[in-house]
C-alpha cells in the first residue's frame, strides 16, 4: 500500500498541488480584507509602555557575547579578516558550511 503512495511523481504532484492550493487562498485572502492600521496599531507596546522607535534597538553586542565568549580562540583568530562587508560575511559562512559538510561526510564514511 505504501508503495503507491511513495512515488516521485505521485509526490510530486501532490506538493504542486498543495503548493498550488496554498497559494489560492493566501490570494483570496489578500483580496477579501484590506488592510487597514490604526495608529494604535502601529505603536510599539512593550509591557504596558509605548515606546519610540529608537527606544528598543536590540544591542547586537549582548546578543553574540555568549557566542564569541564560548569561541573566543577562534574569534581572536578569524578578528583581523573580518571587513564588516556582507560578501565576505557571505564567504565565511559558505566556508563554514563546506567545513561541516566534509567533516559530516569523513564522520559518516
Amino acid at each position: 500500500m505504501f508503495d503507491l503512495i511513495w512515488q516521485p511523481i505521485i509526490v510530486t504532484a501532490a506538493i504542486l498541488l498543495c503548493s498550488l492550493a496554498t497559494y489560492g487562498l493566501i490570494a483570496i485572502g489578500r483580496k477579501t480584507t484590506k488592510p487597514q492600521p490604526t495608529p494604535e496599531k502601529m505603536k510599539n507596546y512593550a509591557c504596558g509602555e509605548e515606546l519610540e522607535p529608537e527606544e528598543i534597538h536590540a544591542d547586537s553586542a549582548q546578543f553574540f557575547s555568549a557566542v564569541r565568549r564560548v569561541l573566543r580562540p577562534f574569534y581572536r583568530y578569524v578578528q583581523a579578516a573580518h571587513t564588516g562587508e556582507v560578501n565576505t560575511y557571505l564567504l565565511w559562512i559558505l566556508v563554514g558550511f563546506v567545513v561541516i559538510l566534509i567533516v559530516i561526510l569523513l564522520t559518516v564514511w
